[in-house]
């Protein structure tokens, strides 16, 4: 026959044990109720974007670009795609898009983990401001990547590019990832809805050392930032204030 009396300290610790456990069921208990009784959160139709890349912007000619398997494949199907190639007489070119997402928030992401995925390495990253063609002002991500190509049998060569994003969502504008995260959320909570968020990207290779009169990356920025003077206005819905324009 046991005789043994629990301790003091062991009755203590039996008694926090059944405590912290009886909070924690409390806790689900609610979160079950709450998530039960909360209506559905509602999926917003209207975006700040216009999903329709102008024909010809700042000299340049665009053609319509086909969505990669992979990309229909990573991205939910009621995500929305404008593509375009824009070239110019000087032989330069820009390549431009546009993703709009639909009900579920993994259809936008961080541009960069889909360029590290195409075999890019990410060299600096910042904010840029880019007076449009309207006076407003607009702050865009740029981004500095590289990666090696071959420019003859056997012989690689570093390609650098540069890469310019920024979110727009149904009535503002941010580069900044973690902003649209949190407008998001508080959307989700305050209001029980989600809106359409999408993401612009201009991009442009550095073409100094690859072809004759390629212009430097320093000329490759200043060729970006005219032709998103120009784009932004052209697919941003007046009612969105641009990130970078005084209130």
């Amino acid at each position: 026959m046991n005789t043994d009396v629990p301790s003091p300290q062991k009755s203590a610790s039996l008694r926090s044990m059944i405590i912290r456990g009886g909070v924690v069921a409390i806790l689900a208990a609610g979160a079950y109720v709450f998530c039960r009784s909360s209506p559905s959160i509602t999926t917003g139709t209207e975006s700040g974007v216009i999903m329709n890349l102008p024909e010809i912007v700042d000299g340049f000619t665009g053609e319509d670009q086909p969505v990669s398997d992979s990309e229909r494949h990573m991205l939910p199907k009621d995500t929305e795609f404008a593509k375009k190639v824009y070239k110019n007489f000087g032989g330069q070119q820009i390549s431009s898009q546009i993703v709009l997402a639909g009900g579920e928030k993994r259809s936008i992401h961080r541009p960069e983990v889909c360029l590290r995925a195409q075999g890019w390495t990410l060299k600096t990253g910042e904010t840029v401001p880019v007076v449009l063609d309207n006076g407003q002002t607009l702050d865009v991500m740029k981004l500095i990547i590289a990666r090696p190509v071959e420019v003859r049998p056997g012989v690689q060569k570093e390609l650098t590019s540069i890469f310019l994003y920024w979110f727009v969502g149904k009535n503002m504008t941010t580069p900044y990832h973690w902003e649209r995260l949190a407008h998001t959320n508080w959307d989700r909570i305050a209001h029980n809805i989600n809106h359409r968020w999408a993401y612009v990207i201009v991009s442009a290779p550095v073409l100094e050392g690859f072809v004759p009169g390629g212009k430097s990356q320093a000329e490759t920025l200043e060729l970006l930032k005219s032709f998103v003077a120009e784009l932004a206005p052209e697919i941003t819905r007046p009612s969105v204030h641009l990130a970078g324009t005084a209130k």
